[in-house]
């Protein structure tokens, strides 16, 4: 009376689960990592500049999330080793 009986339609429900989680996958691409503001002097740590030209070039930068007035952070996705900062600084 205990005995699991096998639906013979589970191989095929468990294929189309996967290839509805391969479509997903695919649609929604890579697990993106969470994103962490970062203080100007942590932002600056990774990126080799100071932090008046951060502040400076801040409404410039992609990576700057304002807060609130005065108050900005630095978006760790926005920052990462292939980060190259081009920044048109007239004189």
């Amino acid at each position: 009376m205990n005995e699991m009986t096998t639906n013979p339609c589970d191989p095929l429900v468990d294929a189309i689960a996967e290839a509805v989680a391969r479509k997903l996958a695919a649609r929604n691409g890579p697990p993106q990592a969470e994103d962490r503001l970062l203080s100007a002097e942590e932002a600056v740590a990774m990126l080799s500049v100071s932090v008046d030209w951060l502040y400076r070039h801040a409404k410039k930068l992609p990576f700057t999330r304002k807060l609130g007035p005065k108050m900005v952070r630095f978006s760790t996705q926005g920052i990462n080793p292939k980060t190259t900062i081009k920044v048109e600084v007239k004189t």
